[in-house]
């Protein structure tokens, strides 16, 4: 599913990838919830590289987790926008998109989000939220939209498409 417009005869389109994932939040995920591919879930724990059928389920690339700025949870940055035929359940898949233009949960912590703000990681888990009011600074989006200060609102944004480490780098 594409969430952006096209691009005409000018400029690029930044398409992200999507993807079914396993859910391995600890509870439900909603449209437009901050995603990271997990490395460290258990029960059963993350297998790589799957030898099994059976253990393409629990890759860290076929899971994911809330993103959350103040854990230090590695991988690939993506956002809910599909919840599957479980409404997002624990365990359950749902569709994902990493990198390109998607609409995502953005809080501005403490000031306005506007179009260009980089965004990282918001400590709040789920969202994207202003890098001074958060545990890493790491860059993981620009927000195409505008969130007023002290609010959480789903706006378009652009997600980076390589690796979140959590810390700068």
């Amino acid at each position: 599913m594409i969430l952006a417009p096209t691009s005409g005869a000018v400029g690029i389109q930044p398409h992200g990838v999507n993807a079914r994932c396993v859910n391995r939040s600890g509870g439900a995920l909603a449209i437009g919830d901050v995603v990271v591919t997990s490395f460290a879930h258990t029960s059963p724990n993350a297998v790589y590289p799957p030898t099994t059928t059976a253990e393409l389920s629990q890759s860290p690339f076929a899971c994911v987790v809330k993103a959350d700025g103040n854990t230090s949870t590695p991988g690939y940055i993506g956002v809910v926008t599909g919840l599957g035929s479980q409404s997002g359940a624990e365990l359950s898949e749902v569709e994902v998109q990493f990198g390109g233009v998607v609409k995502a949960k953005v809080t501005a912590t403490t000031a306005n989000v506007v179009m260009g703000t980089v965004l990282s990681i918001s400590d709040g888990a789920g969202a994207f939220g202003n890098p001074d009011a958060a545990s890493s600074t790491y860059p993981a989006a620009i927000s195409l939209g505008s969130v007023t200060a002290g609010s959480t609102e789903s706006v378009n944004v652009l997600v980076n498409s390589s690796l979140w480490f959590y810390a700068d780098v």
